[in-house]
Formats: C-alpha cells, structure tokens, sequence
C-alpha cells in the first residue's frame, strides 16, 4: 500500500510505520533512565560517540548534572579568526583544479587590527585532497601572520580540531607547529565545525538529544555541556575535546566546539566559554563575530568565479597548458562535477 498524504509521490506505508516505532523509541522521553537503541537493545545512559577514521571513540554517558549554566564574561583580548572557502574552476573529471579565498582577521575588543585576505590554486584528485587541502592554507596562512597575531586570547578556526591519520606528514607537523606557537604565545586553540559526526550509542544525534536535555533545566539561559570524553581517551590526532554550548540566550542554535588539550590543562572549560561567549554578532547572537567576519570575507562569488577563470587560463597560457586546461574542462557536465565533488567544494 501507498502511502500519500498530499505529496506528489508517496511513500510505502510499511516503510513509514518502521520509520516512526524507531523514532519513538529513539526520542522516547517517558523512560529518562532508560534509552533505547536503534537495534533495540536497552541502555541505561546514552553515550557520546565518534566514529572516525574507522575508529569508534566512546565518551562518558550523559549526565544532567554535566549542564551548566554559561554566563558571558567581558574582555579585551586578543581574537584572531581564520576561515577559507573553495570553489571549483575548472572540473577536469578524475582531478580539479580549485580556487580559495583564505582570511585572517585579529580583533581587540571590537577593534580589528589586522585582516590578511589572500587567493590559492591547487589541481587536486579527490574530496579527501580538497579538504586536506583546505586545512593546509588555513593553518599556512596563520603561520605567516603569526609575527603580528601574538599574545594573549583566542585563535578560533571554522573546523573541527581533528587532524586526519591520513593527511601527509608534512600538513600533520604543519598544524602541530602552529598549535604549538599558539599555546606558548597565549593563544588559546577553538574549532567550531559547521558538521559533526557527535551522536549517541542510541543512534540520536547528541547536539539534539543535549539540547532537549538543557531545554528541562535552562529555559532562557546560554548553557555548556562538558565533558563528553575523557581527554585521556581522546586519539593523539583530536588536538581539542569536544563540548556543546548555546553560546546565546537569544539564539536557539546549539554548537559543537573543540577546545584544544593545551588549553584545558591550564584552563577551566567554562572560563574558555565564558569568554567565548562574549564574542557576539548582533546580528547573529550565537555565533562569534569574528569568525562570521571572516566566514562572509572569505565567499567567492560566481561571477568572480568566472574572472578568476579567466585570469587563471591566460596566465598558464604563458606555459602553454591554458587552452589544453579549457578544452579538457568543457568536456565535463555540472551533473559530473555536483557527483564527483559534492558540497567539500
């Protein structure tokens, strides 16, 4: 039997009825100290996890009393932010040649003192390479404006803290340098990742599951949730512990942020967030405001796109690989292009 309620293809009503008993029971409320999992096995907490690189990390099991409320404290220090896009100029089928827009910007207080903008060009063979890519010429960009970024405060990237097993081992020492030079200067390390793979045992996402946790106790207040693993537990190659903060009351968005061990072994988490939480966009409570600057700085359009693609083919025409470069490109459909490379880039 088909199962149409107004839709324009409908869906099989078996497959529906599956679909909502499995989302009763992973949603169930009624039983707070039991939860069930997606196979339907009874747990008595859910526990946060992270499967990466073929590696299930498990964390502690949720606990209410790990909710605390979140309270912005004032400051003048200093808060650098770094963000790149990607866009594809030219699809070549089995590799691409992409552009990047990378930003650096430092404030003190409201005061920006520093903003670096700078284009890259990379031909690269997959999504992993883009994106490794990608974490490169962020870190290498901070690396060049590290002489006029110094002191201390925050360094907040727009990605998690995970540096992948599988990035060569000169990106893997790039990022521990920088890193490095941050801590010792006084610059603490903070990644908040627009995705995450954070979910619980039970098969529900743990921003959703945390978020109608704290919803319970702090109807109209910013809230943190920490921690969710043991850092001791955490793989050498997450350099921050992840934590799940509503960084505004005015803002129903919820967040993951990695801050760095580094951090943590001489910080408390909630004076971090605290002061992170101050960095409010108006416009956007809920977010820093320094790394929206840089988010929006960083966008290429397309009709820049287009002029870039331009100046790029004329400036490789002078090693005679530009008109090769457009003929090969135009043999490949945005169908191609949207499959091959998806939203990395």
């Amino acid at each position: 039997m088909v199962y149409s309620r107004g839709l324009s293809v409908g869906f099989e009503r078996a497959d529906v009825e599956i679909l909502a008993e499995k989302l009763k029971r992973m949603f169930e409320e009624e039983r707070r100290s039991l939860q069930v999992s997606l196979d339907g096995n009874i747990v008595s907490k859910p526990i946060p996890v992270l499967n990466l690189f073929g590696r299930v990390i498990r964390g502690v099991p949720v606990d209410r009393t790990r909710l605390r409320v979140l309270e912005p404290t004032p400051h003048k220090k200093m808060v650098v932010a770094v963000d790149a896009s990607a866009k594809m100029v030219f699809n070549l089928g089995s590799a691409a040649v992409l552009e990047s827009k990378v930003v650096v910007l430092a404030y003190k207080g409201f005061k920006r003192f520093l903003e670096r903008t700078t284009k890259r060009v990379a031909l690269v063979a997959g999504k992993f390479e883009a994106a490794e890519w990608l974490a490169r010429i962020e870190f290498e960009a901070l690396l060049k404006a590290s002489s006029m970024i110094e002191g201390k405060g925050y360094l907040l990237l727009d990605r998690s803290l995970t540096v992948a097993p599988l990035y060569r081992p000169t990106t893997r020492e790039l990022i521990k340098k920088v890193e490095a030079k941050a801590s010792a200067s006084g610059l603490n390390l903070v990644g908040i990742p627009k995705r995450t793979k954070l979910a619980l045992d039970t098969g529900e996402g743990a921003l959703g599951y945390i978020s109608n946790l704290a919803r319970k106790s702090f109807t109209s207040s910013a809230w943190y949730y920490y921690p969710l693993f043991r850092i001791e537990n955490l793989p050498p190659w997450m350099l921050g512990s992840p934590v799940v903060a509503k960084l505004s009351a005015l803002n129903s968005s919820v967040l993951r942020l990695d801050v760095s061990k580094k951090t943590l072994a001489r910080l408390d988490c909630g004076e971090v967030l605290s002061e992170i939480s101050f960095l409010q966009d108006p416009s956007c409570p809920g977010y820093p405001y320094p790394l929206r600057a840089a988010h929006e700085m960083s966008k290429i359009s397309e009709s820049e796109v287009e002029i870039d693609r331009l100046l790029l083919t004329e400036t490789l025409r002078e090693w005679g690989v530009g008109d090769r470069l457009v003929a090969d490109s135009s043999a490949y459909s945005n169908f191609k292009e949207r499959s091959l490379w998806g939203d990395v880039v």
